[in-house]
């Protein structure tokens, strides 16, 4: 799941708060980039650091339901994705272009817009039809808004989508 597109704005990656909509799609693009190293290194320890970073955040319950829908979209990705898939080290303030199409899916599906979500899911596997990430995307979705809830307090001081690390 490893390659080199990248996406920029006058030559420049973008970075994590520039594609983050809300604390929350921070968090899932962490725990999705902890998983894709895993993935990628066959290191449990990768997982363990998703779990205790969304435990850390949300509880044991919620922070393990975060984890288990991220790594739903993450297993129907590469079921339905053909070629190489780049992402940025977990705490890395900058995006891939990969990252980004996946943040935007999840907020498709974040947002119930299930037509987008359709399409979209099938441009990123670069398919005609994506059903089983279209499906893991809408399982994760409600979940990830929960989260959205917990992690942004009317009183929150830390500006929406900076970095939670």
């Amino acid at each position: 799941m490893s390659g080199s597109s990248i996406p920029s704005v006058n030559d420049r990656m973008l970075k994590v708060a520039e594609v983050c909509a809300d604390d929350a799609d921070v968090l899932a693009l962490s725990v999705a980039r902890f998983v894709a190293s895993g993935y990628m290194t066959s290191d449990v320890a990768c997982w363990d650091a998703a779990f205790d970073g969304a435990e850390r955040l949300l509880g044991s319950a919620e922070g393990g339901r975060l984890v288990a829908g991220v790594v739903g979209i993450l297993r129907a990705l590469r079921a339905e994705r053909d070629g190489d898939w780049s992402f940025m080290p977990a705490t890395c303030c900058r995006v891939t272009a990969n990252e980004c199409a996946l943040v935007a899916l999840i907020r498709r599906g974040r947002c119930r817009h299930w037509e987008a979500l359709g399409r979209e899911a099938a441009a990123l596997t670069g398919r005609a039809e994506a059903p089983r990430l279209a499906a893991a995307v809408r399982e994760a979705a409600e979940t990830i808004n929960a989260a959205a809830l917990r992690l942004q307090p009317a009183d929150a001081e830390r500006p929406r989508g900076a970095p939670l690390h």
